[in-house]
């Protein structure tokens, strides 16, 4: 199971990130300003979980 990293930026950014990869269904979401590391790595794992489960 995934964590996500006990820092202020990323506490802030990944519910943005979750609500943005609901709204878009994809893992094509914007990045959180303040947090391009979060949102990139955030969305390497997305993109990886749906190509597993298409697999």
């Amino acid at each position: 199971m995934l964590q996500q990293p006990n820092h202020p930026q990323t506490t802030a950014a990944v519910p943005k990130l979750i609500a943005a990869t609901l709204q878009a269904q994809s893992a094509d979401i914007d990045t959180v300003s303040g947090a391009t590391i979060t949102t990139e790595g955030y969305k390497e794992s997305l993109q990886a979980a749906i190509d597993a489960k298409g697999a």
